[in-house]
C-alpha cells in the first residue's frame, strides 16, 4: 500500500476544510432560504385568502361576485388553488392549476421541498357564516428563486473556496518548503554531508531546524578538533621541528610509496649536505643557526616552484632531500638552486659555505637502496668539487626519446578514437581478505608497448586531453562492470585537472546514468593534492554524483592533511591512505596512533579507509588492528 506523504495529508486536510466549510455554508444558506420563502408563501396565501373573504363578505357573499374575484386573483398565476367552501363543506368555486416545475432539478425539489400551508379565512353573509376561503399558494416560482439563488451563492462559495485554497496553499508551500529543506539537511547526513540550513519564522519547524543545526554544528566542531589534534600529531610525528621539513622516517616512506606506485610519471631526487655545520653551530650560536636552518627548509618547501607533490626532508643534521617532479629538475633549474641556497646560508656564515647537491631520476624497478648509492657517490663527488655544482647520478642514464606536445596530442587523439586504452586491474581487499574492489589504471597502446599513464598523463594534461582519457576509462569500467556481474567493483582514477573542463561533470553524470546498474560497482577516486588545488569544482562533482549510485574516494589521502576538515559536506565514501604513512608502519608506534586517529575520525562520518603501499604480511596485520577497512599494493594479491 502507497503511504500518504505529509504534504499530501496536508493538502488533504486543507481541501476536506475547504470543501466542507463551503459546503456548510451553501447548505445552511439554502435551508434557510427554503424556510424564510416558505414563510413569505404562507404570508402571500393568507393575505389572498383574508382580502377575498372581506371582498366576498362586503358582496353579502354574491355566488357569482364571489366566483368574479376569485378567478381575478387566481388568474395572476401566483396561486396552486383557491377554492369557496361553503358552510357545508361544499366548493361553491375551485381554481386549481398542477404545481409548476420550470427549470428547476427535480432532485433540488426533492432535497429542499417546499410545503405551502393553505391559508383559510371566513366569508359572511349579514349575520350569517357563508363559507371561507382557502388559498394555497404556488410553490413553482419560489423553487425557481431558491434555485438562482443557490447557484449564485454556489458560484461566491467557489470563489471564496479558490480564494481560501489559495490562502491555503501558501501555507501548506510554506510548510513544504521548511519541511523540505530539514529533510535534505537529514538526507544530506545520510550522504555524509554534514551542512546547515537556515531557521524557518514557524516555532516548531525552527525548534526542529534548530536542534538539526545544533546536531550538524556539534559534529563540525568534533571533527575539526579530532582533525587539528591529528594534523599536530601528524607534523609532530612526521617532521623536524627546526625547519618544518619532512624528518627520515617519513621521507623514506614516501619514498617507497612512490617506487611502489604503478602510474607515477617521472620523479627526480635531489640530496644536500652542508659542509661544517656543527662548526658554524657552534660559531652562529644555536638561535641562528636554527633561523638560518629554518629559512633553508622554507626555501625547499616552495610548492609553487616545485609542484604540490613534492617533498623536502632532513635526513638528519646536515643532510637535506627534496623529491620533486622531473619536469622541476632540469639542470639549470638545479644549478640556480643550489646557487640560491648557497648564498642564503653564505649570508648568515659572512662566509662562503660548500654545498653539495646531487640529482638522481628514480627509475623502474629501483630500490631505496640502489637510489640512495647513487646519489651517495654524486653527492661525493660534488663534495670532492667544494660544492660548486650539482653532480647527476644519471649523466650516463639512457633515457627514451621525448615526443613534441603536437605529436603526444596526435597519439592521445588516435588512442581515444581508435579504442586504444585498456585498464589493467590489481586487487583492494577488505579486513577479512575478500575483495573490496579492483583499482583499475588506464594503458595507453603506442606501437606494440602498453604505456602505463604516468608516461602519458603529463602530456595529456598539457595539451588538455586529460578529461577525453578519464571519461574513456570510465566508459571501460562500465562495459567491464556490465559484462561481468560477479566483479565486486572497479576503482578508476579521474585526474584533477579534468575538473577544469566545464563540460566534464556533465558528461561524467551523463555515462554513469545511461549504466546505472553497472554504476552500483564503479569507484571514482582523486588524488588528494590536485583536490586541494580545486576544492571547490570537487565539490560540484561530489553533489553532481551524490544521488547516482557509484562511489567517490580520495587517493594518496594524507599528504595535505589539513584537507580532512573540509570533507564534512561532501559526501564522498572511502579514502585511500597514502603510502608514506603506511612503509614499515608495524615499526612506526607514532605513524600507528596517527593512522588509527585517523580511522576513528573517518568511520565517525561514515568513510571506509583503505591503506595504499602495503608490502608486508606485518604490515597488513598492523593495519587492519588500527581499523583500516582495506589494503592495496604490491603485498595484496
Amino acid at each position: 500500500m502507497k503511504r500518504v506523504s505529509l504534504i499530501q495529508q496536508l493538502w488533504m486536510l486543507v481541501i476536506a476544510a475547504v470543501v466542507l466549510a463551503a459546503a456548510g455554508s451553501l447548505t445552511a444558506n439554502l435551508f434557510n432560504a427554503r424556510d424564510y420563502l416558505q414563510q413569505q408563501l404562507a404570508a402571500q396565501s393568507a393575505d389572498a385568502a383574508n382580502s377575498l373573504a372581506m371582498l366576498i363578505t362586503q358582496n353579502q357573499a354574491d355566488p357569482v361576485m364571489g366566483e368574479t374575484l376569485i378567478n381575478a386573483a387566481f388568474d395572476q398565476g401566483h396561486f396552486r388553488q383557491i377554492s369557496w367552501i361553503d358552510a357545508k363543506g361544499k366548493a361553491l368555486v375551485l381554481r386549481q392549476n398542477a404545481q409548476r416545475a420550470g427549470d428547476t432539478p427535480a432532485w433540488f425539489r426533492e432535497v429542499f421541498t417546499l410545503v405551502p400551508a393553505p391559508a383559510r379565512a371566513m366569508v359572511s353573509s349579514g349575520w350569517m357564516q357563508a363559507g371561507y376561503i382557502q388559498v394555497e399558494s404556488e410553490a413553482g416560482y419560489a423553487y425557481e428563486s431558491l434555485w438562482r439563488g443557490a447557484l449564485n451563492v454556489s458560484f461566491w462559495v467557489l470563489l471564496a473556496g479558490l480564494v481560501v485554497g489559495a490562502i491555503g496553499s501558501l501555507g501548506v508551500s510554506t510548510i513544504r518548503r521548511q519541511l523540505l529543506s530539514v529533510v535534505n539537511q537529514a538526507k544530506s547526513i545520510t550522504q555524509r554531508r554534514f551542512i546547515t540550513i537556515p531557521e524557518p519564522d514557524g516555532p516548531e519547524m525552527g525548534r526542529l531546524a534548530q536542534a538539526m543545526n545544533a546536531m550538524v554544528m556539534r559534529v563540525k566542531a568534533m571533527f575539526e578538533e579530532e582533525a587539528v589534534r591529528l594534523e599536530a600529531l601528524r607534523r609532530q610525528i612526521n617532521f623536524d621541528s627546526v625547519t618544518g621539513l619532512a624528518n627520515r622516517g617519513y621521507f623514506m616512506g614516501r619514498l617507497g610509496a612512490e617506487l611502489g606506485e604503478r602510474d607515477k610519471e617521472g620523479r627526480t631526487l635531489l640530496l644536500m649536505r652542508i659542509d661544517g655545520l656543527a662548526e658554524l653551530n657552534a660559531k652562529l650560536g644555536r638561535p641562528l643557526t636554527d633561523e638560518m636552518l629554518s629559512q633553508f627548509g622554507a626555501a625547499l618547501r616552495d610548492h609553487e616552484r616545485f609542484g604540490l607533490e613534492s617533498l623536502a626532508s632532513r635526513l638528519n643534521g646536515a643532510d637535506f632531500a627534496l623529491l620533486l617532479g622531473s619536469a622541476q629538475a632540469e639542470p639549470a633549474r638545479l644549478e640556480a638552486l643550489h646557487d640560491e641556497l648557497g648564498a642564503l646560508l653564505s649570508s648568515f656564515a659572512s662566509q662562503d659555505i660548500c654545498l653539495a647537491m646531487a640529482a638522481t631520476d628514480l627509475r623502474d624497478g629501483d630500490a631505496i637502496r640502489d637510489i640512495m648509492s647513487r646519489l651517495d657517490n654524486a653527492l661525493a663527488l660534488s663534495e670532492a668539487a667544494g660544492g660548486v655544482r650539482v653532480m647527476l647520478a644519471d649523466e650516463n642514464f639512457n633515457k627514451p626519446l621525448a615526443m613534441t606536445a603536437d605529436r603526444w596530442g596526435s597519439v592521445l587523439d588516435e588512442a581515444i578514437a581508435m579504442r586504444q586504452l585498456k585498464l589493467v586491474r590489481f586487487a583492494v581487499r577488505d579486513a577479512s581478505g575478500g575483495m573490496l574492489h579492483e583499482e583499475a589504471p588506464l594503458r595507453l597502446l603506442q606501437g606494440e608497448e602498453w604505456l602505463p599513464a604516468g608516461q602519458f598523463m603529463p602530456m595529456a594534461i598539457r595539451t588538455r586531453r586529460v578529461a577525453a582519457l578519464d571519461l574513456a576509462a570510465v566508459s571501460l569500467a562500465l562495459q567491464q562492470l556490465a559484462a561481468e556481474p560477479a566483479c565486486r567493483g572497479i576503482a578508476v582514477n579521474l585526474a584533477a585537472e579534468s575538473l577544469a573542463d566545464d563540460e566534464f561533470v556533465a558528461k561524467l553524470v551523463g555515462q554513469i546514468r545511461t549504466h546505472r546498474v553497472a554504476a552500483g560497482r564503479l569507484w571514482l577516486e582523486m588524488a588528494e593534492v590536485g583536490i586541494v588545488q580545486r576544492f571547490e569544482r570537487f565539490r560540484v562533482l561530489c553533489l553532481a554524483l551524490a544521488d547516482l549510485p557509484c562511489k567517490v574516494g580520495i587517493e594518496h589521502f594524507g599528504r595535505q592533511f589539513s584537507l580532512i576538515g573540509q570533507l564534512h559536506d561532501l559526501g564522498i565514501d572511502y579514502l585511500k591512505i597514502d603510502g608514506s604513512f603506511v612503509q614499515q608502519i608495524d615499526q612506526e608506534a607514532g605513524n600507528q596512533a596517527f593512522l588509527k586517529g585517523v580511522c576513528n575520525i573517518a568511520h565517525n562520518i561514515g568513510l571506509g579507509v583503505v591503506a595504499e603501499g602495503v608490502r608486508t604480511d606485518a604490515e597488513q596485520q598492523m593495519l587492519l588492528s588500527l581499523g583500516f577497512d582495506g589494503l592495496t599494493g604490491p603485498g595484496v594479491k
